[in-house]
């Protein structure tokens, strides 16, 4: 299996944070298939752990630790009647020895716990005898958290774990260049399954509170989690929708707990009008007139045109024509 650590929080202002949404993002973080949370030591006394807190922050010094999860085997599920133990949270200090390497500089790494970072433009080069070269260094450990300047990172990471790496570090969204966590998760989950026990229908849910703790909103187009990615325009792209998802969608929006949501616009054609009026009987005709107003009207607004917008002015327009039919 993979281990997958998340360091969002290592560089998130928790100043405002509760126990209560630490404790809420944390569990999210684990459903969605993080191996281990990277946390401050400042964070410690907010995890809700018993008494001994000042002897656990002197055991970790100034540290910062990871966050992992316990599943009780004695509590066992199948026995008729037991609920699901819930799992428990356990504390290891950061023994990982941060290393910003160029291409060009990689060092023997003798039974070392190594991060290794930088290496942006890595896939522009022969990253898979580079990486070769990087599980043959002797290290303990070699955890990649390779530098998303160029964009490149959840490439990186999955070539690494393709290549044979067994521990990548990650943030959620675009925090802080670190490869985004909620793309590594799916491109495990679509390319190799047998390294990914997640689930990913809580990204939804994680996004929402993600937003709320750090005041502002993540893009709506962002790849996985953009609020948007799943709503559909356009008329050709609404009928190869409709006939098969498969055809625009890489994924199931409830995979990632969206949903897939037809919008009327300024690009939408007759499927889209059809399959929003649910009127399979509108003549061609009316329905030109319709989407003609349609254009106009979300050109005007600078936006879609919402449920209610659209049947009122479906209906003020079929009004109009009638009445110019009358007179």
């Amino acid at each position: 299996m993979v281990t997958i650590i998340d360091r969002t929080l290592t560089t998130f202002n928790t100043a405002g944070m509760t126990t209560r949404d630490l404790n809420h993002f944390c569990d999210l973080l684990f459903t969605c298939g993080v191996t281990k949370i990277e946390l401050t030591p400042d964070l410690l006394s907010r995890l809700g752990f018993p008494a001994n807190a000042c002897g656990l922050k002197q055991w970790l010094g100034n540290r910062n630790f990871f966050l992992t999860q316990i599943h009780p085997e004695s509590l066992a599920s199948g026995s008729p009647g037991m609920n699901e133990p819930k799992p428990l949270w356990k504390l290891e200090p950061n023994d990982l020895v941060q290393k910003n390497i160029s291409v060009g500089q990689l060092d023997p790494y003798q039974h070392q716990k190594i991060r290794i970072t930088g290496l942006e433009d890595l896939m522009t080069r022969d990253y898979p005898s580079i990486f070769k070269a990087l599980l043959g260094s002797g290290a303990q450990t070699l955890d990649l958290c390779p530098s998303n300047q160029q964009h490149c990172a959840t490439a990186i990471a999955l070539e690494w774990v393709l290549a044979g790496g067994t521990s990548i570090s990650c943030g959620f969204t675009n925090h802080h260049n670190f490869p985004p966590l909620e793309e590594v998760l799916m491109g495990l989950k679509l390319h190799l399954p047998h390294t990914f026990s997640g689930d990913l229908s809580v990204l939804s849910e994680l996004r929402h509170l993600y937003e709320a703790l750090a005041g502002q909103p993540v893009a709506k187009m962002k790849a996985i989690i953009g609020a948007d990615i799943f709503k559909v325009e356009s008329g050709i792209h609404v009928d190869g929708v409709l006939k098969n998802p498969r055809t625009y969608e890489p994924f199931n929006p409830q995979t990632v707990g969206n949903q897939r949501e037809i919008v009327l616009g300024k690009h939408s054609g007759r499927k889209s009008l059809l399959y929003k009026l649910n009127d399979s009987d509108l003549s061609e005709s009316m329905a030109h007139s319709i989407l003609k107003q349609i254009k106009g009207r979300c050109t005007q607004l600078g936006r879609n045109l919402s449920e209610l917008e659209l049947r009122t002015l479906a209906s003020e327009v079929q009004n109009d024509i009638k009445t110019e039919i009358y007179c």
